[in-house]
Formats: C-alpha cells, structure tokens, sequence
C-alpha cells in the first residue's frame, strides 16, 4: 500500500513537471541570476541576495504550482548554478563548490517548508500577517544555512538575529508591495478591457436601434403601399371587367398579401430587436459618460486602422440623454463618416454639443478638415444607399449612415444641415428640441474631451 502511494505521488509529481516545465524552469534561473546580486554580512561565504524575492514572488504568481516544488526546483537550481560558477570562474575544485554553496539549496528548503506550513498564499489578503509568516520563513532558512555553515556564534547570537530580522522584514514588504503593484496593474488593465466592452456593446446596441427605427419607418412604408394596392384592387373591381382586368385585380391583390407578410416579418423583428435592447429611457446616461464611450470607440477605430487623427470633444453644459443609443448612434455615424474623409496624420474632428436653455434646443456640430462632398453628390447625401466610399474589398458602403442620422434626427423632431467646402471640410449642424422625454438636466460644468 505504502509503495502503491509512494508511486502514485512519484507519478503525479513528473506530470505537473512536464506540465510546468516552462514555468519551473522561469522560477529555477530568475531565482539563480537574481540570487547573483548579493553582499556579504558577516565576511563569510554566507550572503543575501534578491533571489528571496524573486522566489517568492514567483510563488505568489504561479498559483496553480504547488509551494514546495517551485522552492525545490529553485533550489537546485541556485546550487548547480552557483557551483558551476565557483568551478568555472573562482576556480574551485567540485568538492569545494559543493561544500561551499550546499547550505544555500538547504536555505530554500527550509523556506518553502515554513511556506507551506504557513499557507502562505492564503495570507497574501492580510498585509501583516503575510510579510510576519514571510519574515519567519526567511530567519528560518538563514538560520538553518547558518548552523550547516557552523557560523552560528551563540557570542554574536544577538547580532546576528537582528540582523535576519532586518532584512527578513525588507525581502518580505518588497514581495508584498511586488505583488501588490501587480494586482493593481492587472485590475487597472481590467477596469479599461471592461470599459471598451462596454463602449463597444453600447455602439452596437446604437446602431442596433437606429436600424430599429429605420424599420419601423419601413413598416410604415409598407402600411401604404399595402394600402394603395388594395385601393387599385378595389377601383379595378369598380370600373371594368374582363379577363384582363381580373389578372390584374388578382395580382394586385396577391401584391397585398405579400407585402402583409412582409409586414408582418418586419414587426416580428421590430418586437426581437426592442426585447434585445434594454429601455435606456428608465435610466438615461450623461452627456459627459457618452463621451467617454464616444472616445473609446474612436480610440479603438484608430488603433485597429492605424490612424493618428485628433478628436475634439466639448459641451457647454452637461445633461442626461435619456434615449442614449439614438444620440450615440448620430454622433458615431458623423464621426464615422469625418474619419473617412480626413487625411491620416493631419485629419481634426471637432464635436461640439451645446445647450440653449433660454431657447430648449440642443445644438449639436460635427466638423472635420477634410476633402469636402461634391457639390453635385451634396442632395443626395441623405438618400439611403448613396454612397462614395469604397470598402476595402473594392465594394461601395451601404450608405446608410447619414440616412440613420436623419431619421433619428427627425423622430426627436429636429432637423440636420451640412455645409462643406472641398479640400476644406465638412460640417454637420443639428438642431433638436430640448424635450423632456428625451432628456433631463443636471448641474455640472462645461467639459471637454480629447483624443
């Protein structure tokens, strides 16, 4: 039974090896090259090095890797190193490097007992606790590669120990404060990952529910086109007769039922759409807020297409948007288009969103210094479909964007204008009522932003 476990731990412990060869072997030569910075206290082979640190950092670090064997694994490695070097630079014979560097391996060992028994991992919540638990591992392990060495003098004793105590404490707080340092750098870095999650959802919950709106006024589009079929159906019925006139009235009446369905298609997706977005209205989000959002997206554009362009942010008074997605959704798609007609390196965006409240109109402009629309492509920029851009696959773009823009424009009864010069720019005037359904005011200060 006994040999049955012995082997058992044998073949465990060579899988988590092979395992996590790449890592041991990382704890093994950090801790031996760090172990190279050292000084002596006591004018004997003993001596203090960061090795400590780094050991036990890495034990902090590597947390699926069990205490001991990243201490053995250090360990030994710290020995051959060191008595490679006495043999190959201090010109020791193998004995003497042995003799001379054994009670170093003998120090981890020591350590990563008291480690272990401690938990030490499970202290790293408690300041106090961990670097206390730290410092005893480290006296301890001294003190045991000290009696090996036989310089323990019971004359010096005292000396001695408050020397261990010392630096036992200082390897302790600096592993703790590594540590620490880390963790905040990774809950720093996973504060940004969650916000540009966030921006990105909330851009393609806007755009979702521009497409929203475009499809209800699809839906109406097709009321009075179903409508006018019925009606020519009807008059057909009325006037005439034959069997012409009754192909006729049949096809119309076909187109009817056909555009019912369609219709009927369209307010299933309009009913999925509104389940999927979540009503924005009960909370609303500050002017402020959507700003940052807007500036993370736009840093997140930039980066992936390599762009170094300037984008201006501003507003003279801060409020909610209580229909967020809609407002996110014109300002990104005029952004959107002023990113595509700036130059690279030179290109400047400026958005300016401004309250009147002597007037209750809110005053939105998107301007760029870009090349400027044709004057014969200026009436159909609001066309759906119209488009100059071309995609990088060689195909024209949808050319929705600005026609989202208008519409959602014109659904808070508002109304947009564009005034553009070639080589010059472009700049986008929105005027919307100041309407309580849709927004809400709050004191804060004028702001701005920049990227």
């Amino acid at each position: 039974m006994k040999k049955a476990q012995e082997g058992f731990f044998a073949e465990k412990m060579i899988k988590t090896i092979i395992q996590y060869k790449k890592e041991l072997l990382i704890a093994g030569w950090l801790t031996a090259i760090l172990g190279e910075v050292y000084f002596y206290p006591f004018g004997t082979p003993f001596r203090f090095t960061i090795g400590v640190v780094g050991i036990s950092f890495l034990i902090l670090y590597f947390k699926d890797i069990e205490e001991m064997l990243l201490i053995l694994f250090a360990g030994v490695t710290v020995f051959v190193f060191r008595v490679i070097l006495g043999i190959l630079v201090k010109g020791f014979s193998i004995e003497v490097a042995v003799q001379v560097h054994f009670p170093a391996m003998m120090f981890y060992f020591a350590y990563g007992i008291i480690l272990r028994l401690m938990k030490i991992r499970d202290l790293i919540t408690l300041p106090v606790n961990f670097v206390a638990a730290m410092s005893l591992a480290d006296i301890t392990g001294n003190i045991v590669e000290l009696m090996i060495r036989r310089e323990l003098s019971l004359k010096y004793f005292q000396e001695i120990f408050t020397f261990l105590v010392g630096v036992g404490i200082l390897r302790a707080i600096i592993t703790f404060s590594l540590y620490w340092l880390l963790e905040r750098y990774k809950n720093i870095a996973l504060k940004e990952e969650h916000e540009r999650r966030y921006a990105e959802l909330l851009d393609l919950l806007s755009q979702l529910k521009a497409e929203l709106v475009y499809l209800k006024k699809s839906t109406m589009d097709l009321e009075n086109a179903m409508k006018e079929s019925y009606e020519i159906y009807n008059k057909l019925g009325g006037q005439v007769s034959g069997e012409e006139i009754f192909r006729i009235k049949k096809r119309a009446l076909n187109l009817a039922k056909e555009i019912h369905e369609i219709k009927k298609d369209y307010l299933r997706i309009s009913s999925g759409f509104s389940q999927i977005i979540p009503d924005e209205e009960k909370d609303g989000m500050s002017l402020n807020s959507l700003f940052d959002v807007i500036k993370i997206n736009t840093e997140r554009w930039m980066k992936t297409y390599d762009k170094k362009i300037q984008l201006k942010l501003r507003y003279n008074k801060n409020f909610i948007i209580k229909n967020y997605f809609v407002f996110l959704s014109i300002i990104g798609n005029l952004i959107s288009n002023a990113l595509d007609a700036v130059d690279n390196e030179r290109g400047i965006i400026n958005v300016s969103v401004n309250l009147d409240e002597n007037n209750n109109k809110i005053f939105i402009t998107v301007s760029d210094n870009g090349y400027g629309i044709d004057k014969k492509d200026l009436p159909f920029i609001f066309d759906p479909g119209f488009s100059t851009k071309m995609l990088e696959n060689g195909e024209l773009s949808t050319g929705l964007g600005l026609t989202h823009v208008k519409n959602l424009v014109e659904e808070m009864e508002g109304k947009v204008e564009v005034k553009t010069a070639r080589q010059k720019g472009t700049t986008f005037f929105i005027e919307i009522p100041y309407d309580e359904r849709y927004f809400s005011r709050i004191k804060k200060e004028s702001g701005s932003f920049g990227v």
